[in-house]
């Protein structure tokens, strides 16, 4: 009895027990990855079904009956070389990811912008929507308009007289256009003021910049406020709608030379500052930068890679500040070294290890070439080469979102 008891307990011990479970969940689980999953599973992958859809042939109408109509309703255009998302490189097409949201459109839906000496209202609203308000301001107050160009985006006041100064006559010209991210506008105002009592009998050329600066103040201020706490639902005029499309856009992402780039639409002040201020920002550290020969020493980090792990979000434990990073290299070693010329036009793609000279230079180079009203923006690596069109891809997106 002792004995039978003994053996009892040996083939029912808890190990074995433990044992003999894991096998059959083992085996359950490797028979059943088979049924749930892989070619012939019941959740199998489906994402490349499309490629054995069989094509049918064209629809062919009868002579005399007008073909004009018929189309595809959701035609695929070609991807050229011209096209953000082309890459000369790639063994199988990529589709490129949306545009991100801009950073300013999550901030004040109507601020003031400033560089150097230039101003101008911020409005996250599309200027078809913008434009009817600008006039619901001016007839508010009094402003007499003398002059609306919709495909412009001009309205131009009448003389009017400062209480403070009846000795002069002072007009506004207001341009309202595309702002540099998507569904955005900016209201540029210009200030223009003569001598005498009386409205001069003919209106003088508008000058290049506003005459008198603190005046120029004054409307960009009761504009902005009024436009901050308008909570009104303003319509949006479908004849303004054709400022955006008509006008030229600020900052537009292509291709050149099989090279993603950025093209900037703007002088060449707000072009080195709106860069500067955007090499800053998400990720972004600017090491050194010179405006006057378009260089900016950058490095980048994805700060989702900062971000605690789940271990410390579970106890609530807060991750230390990122330390800066560092170079050992100056903007001045960086560009003595890095390509010139034709070499920098057709530079070969970046294979850091190889460099000789400033080994293992850390971070990016962003160059700016070209002419007020049209820079090109690329991304280069730090011995002025080619990087690969995925990278420089993200890298310029990801710097168009937090301009200016």
């Amino acid at each position: 009895m002792n004995l039978m008891t003994a053996k009892a307990k040996t083939v029912f011990s808890p190990s074995v027990l433990v044992r003999l479970g894991c096998l059959v969940c083992l085996s359950v689980s490797l028979s059943g990855c088979g049924i749930f999953f892989g070619d012939d599973g019941v959740f199998r992958n489906r994402e490349n079904d499309y490629l054995k859809a069989d094509s049918l042939p064209p629809l062919v109408l009868p002579e005399g009956v007008n073909k004009d109509a018929l189309g595809e309703l959701y035609p695929i255009p070609p991807i050229s070389a011209a096209d953000f998302g082309y890459d000369a490189t790639a063994s199988e097409y990529d589709v490129p990811r949306p545009m991100p949201l801009s950073a300013n459109m999550l901030q004040d839906s109507v601020k003031i912008q400033r560089v150097g000496e230039n101003s101008w209202i911020l409005v996250n609203d599309a200027p078809g929507e913008l434009w009817p308000r600008v006039r619901n301001f001016l007839n508010a107050n009094n402003l007499k308009v003398t002059r609306a160009d919709l495909k412009q985006g001009i309205i131009e006041t009448g003389w009017l007289q400062f209480k403070t100064d009846l000795n002069s006559q002072d007009r506004y010209r207001l341009q309202i256009d595309q702002g540099i991210q998507p569904e955005t506008s900016e209201i540029h105002i210009t200030h223009m003021n003569v001598a005498g009592s009386t409205p001069p009998a003919q209106d003088p050329e508008w000058p290049s910049k506003s005459m008198n600066p603190e005046r120029e103040k004054w409307l960009l201020d009761e504009l902005s406020a009024t436009l901050a706490s308008d909570n009104t639902e303003g319509g949006t005029s479908m004849l303004a709608q054709g400022i955006s499309s008509n006008a030229s856009a600020k900052a537009t992402l292509g291709m050149f030379k099989n090279e993603p780039v950025m093209t900037l639409k703007l002088d060449k002040t707000r072009t080195m500052a709106t860069i500067a201020y955007a090499a800053k920002r998400d990720g972004f550290q600017l090491f050194e930068s010179d405006a006057s020969t378009g260089m900016f020493y950058v490095y980048y980090k994805d700060p989702e890679e900062s971000k605690p792990g789940w271990f410390k979000r579970l106890f609530h434990i807060s991750a230390s500040k990122p330390k800066a990073a560092t170079t050992p290299y100056s903007l001045d070693q960086i560009t003595a070294n890095m390509l010139k010329g034709e070499a920098f036009e057709s530079a070969p793609y970046s294979i850091r290890d190889d460099e000789k000279n400033l080994k293992k230079a850390p971070g990016y180079l962003f160059v700016v070439t070209g002419k007020p009203g049209d820079y090109l923006v690329r991304v280069r690596d730090p011995y002025g080469k080619r990087l690969k069109p995925r990278e420089a891809r993200d890298l310029i997106t990801k710097l168009r979102k937090n301009l200016i």
